[in-house]
């Protein structure tokens, strides 16, 4: 028996928006100045740095697999 898991259609600027407000809560992640969103036909994503600041990448890229993996349980990506 299985569950079947439901998600809500986000767009890609409010999910960059909201993974950039997450992400600078980190601690050490407060500069990160740009991240951006890729997404593929199905609804799936990525979220990846593209300007780290002052941030320690290691730091930054490990924040954002975290947030990356709470919006995908919660998200999917409108197909615009």
């Amino acid at each position: 028996m299985g569950f079947q898991r439901f998600t809500v259609a986000i767009g890609r600027a409010d999910l960059t928006r909201d993974c950039l407000e997450q992400l600078r809560l980190w601690p050490g992640c407060e500069t990160v100045e740009g991240i951006a969103v890729l997404g593929d036909m199905r609804g799936k994503f990525t979220v990846h740095v593209i300007d780290y600041g002052l941030a320690r990448q290691r730091l930054a890229d490990r924040a954002l697999r975290c947030i990356q993996r709470e919006k995908q349980r919660r998200y999917h990506l409108k197909i615009e």
